[in-house]
């Protein structure tokens, strides 16, 4: 009786196997359907040649398939059709779970039940990249990131020098180094962008905190900030117009005295000057500060002083030590400013309305198809990536902060204090 059990798990198991093999190609082999499909070959008389897999790798992360492409086929041939390739593959539901096949009850239809295993069969949205360095290499990322991340204080204790913790890709968990320059950041409301923020914030001042500085400015009330408010790495949290337009005056001269001291000291840049400090400047909604959006005459041409500084700031700052961040919710190209975002090498976004709003911030759509709080476009020079970002609660960034926390009078706001007086700024440059 045994025996008999055993023989019929492994034919049943065997026969599964055998629809399965019928049923789907490995993906090494689809890849190269698709490209024939898509007209990715080359034709010698009447000779068809394609692309020709020569090995492939298993990673923790997927698969990488390496191919040779014929001669009169590029790189930039098959990058234009990557949307077809990653469509292909995602093409069927995903992989089965063979374990399941244990479960199967004999005294019923086995074909009918191998069959509803494999419709029900685990979703598995697959993406590729794509490089070239003689061979075609094509990676297949099939591990699958979490619908949610929750902050935890070791994700700090991995993170070296300006590293901030980032979240999860499909090749693992990330940081972003603060260090790459200026940060264009975009999402909708209740999609990510403000948590995102906050993590920023308290994990610079965590771990950076003497070194660090803070000018906020959030012209939507401020209320994301109130918590930094009386922190000692922050100068100012700018509420309206007239402050933020104070604060940036204040952080353009105190930019103009850091370049004057490079240029006496002969210092090309930050590194090179032997300092420590960065100075980050966050404006929580661009639309509040655009001169395109608002109306009367007055506003609008404090508006226009407060992009003048912060395009300055994009163009010379990172490498005096400044870092712009530059946010909005409902990017648009009256929005934003075209100069301040050419100069922010790193794109982070979360879902958008659309896309045109994701075509402005990315030069792509994309940003629209996000479905997941949390989910995030990380976009580099290095490349594009797809990313589930950490959610910190307030009593995390409290415990984070609380030792930095002084007690602040109303005049001790150097933004305050520049509106007032016309003396000289009190920053002062101390080589390490």
């Amino acid at each position: 009786m045994l025996f008999e059990i055993v023989s019929t798990s492994a034919a049943v198991s065997l026969l599964g196997l055998s629809y399965l093999k019928r049923s789907e190609l490995d993906d090494g082999e689809k890849i190269k359907r698709i490209a024939l499909n898509c007209g990715l070959f080359i034709k010698e008389g009447k000779e068809v040649k394609s692309m020709q897999l020569l090995r492939k790798a298993s990673h923790e992360w997927g698969t990488e398939y390496i191919y040779r492409i014929p001669l009169g086929l590029s790189f930039s041939d098959i990058e234009k059709k990557t949307d077809n390739l990653r469509d292909g593959l995602n093409s069927r539901k995903g992989r089965v779970d063979l374990m399941a096949f244990i479960n199967i009850d004999f005294r019923s239809n086995i074909i009918a039940q191998i069959k509803e295993l494999i419709q029900k069969r685990f979703v598995s949205e697959k993406d590729i990249e794509m490089s070239y360095d003689g061979t075609l290499h094509i990676s297949v990322l099939d591990r699958e990131m979490p619908a949610n991340i929750t902050f935890e204080k070791s994700m700090l204790g991995k993170c070296i020098d300006w590293e901030i913790p980032l979240g999860e890709t499909r090749y693992g968990f990330i940081h972003h180094d603060m260090e790459k320059g200026h940060i264009t950041l975009a999402g909708a409301t209740r999609k990510g962008k403000t948590v995102f923020l906050k993590l920023m914030i308290a994990a610079l001042i965590n771990n950076q905190p003497e070194n660090t500085k803070f000018t906020l400015i959030d012209l939507k009330g401020g209320l994301a900030f109130t918590r930094f408010k009386n922190a000692k790495q922050v100068e100012t949290v700018a509420t309206n117009l007239d402050e933020a337009l104070a604060a940036l005056h204040a952080v353009k001269k105190e930019m103009d005295q850091v370049k004057g001291w490079f240029e006496k000291n002969e210092c090309e840049d930050i590194k090179e000057a032997g300092i420590d400090t960065r100075h980050f400047i966050i404006v929580d909604e661009a639309a509040q500060i655009s001169p395109q959006i608002l109306t009367g005459k007055e506003e609008k041409e404090k508006a226009r002083k407060c992009e003048e500084a912060l395009s300055e700031i994009a163009r010379i700052g990172a490498g005096l030590g400044y870092r712009l961040i530059y946010c909005s919710q409902y990017p648009t190209a009256d929005v934003m400013n075209k100069q301040i975002k050419q100069n922010c090498d790193t794109v982070i976004t979360y879902k958008l309305r659309d896309a045109v709003a994701s075509r402005v911030v990315l030069d792509e759509s994309g940003a629209e198809k996000l479905a997941l709080a949390g989910r995030a476009i990380y976009k580099t020079p290095d490349g594009v990536q797809q990313v589930q970002t950490p959610f910190i609660n307030n009593d995390q960034i409290e415990e984070l902060i609380r030792p930095h926390i002084v007690i602040k009078s109303r005049k001790e706001d150097p933004a305050v204090e520049e509106v007032k007086k016309d003396g000289d700024n009190s920053f002062e440059l101390t080589p390490m």
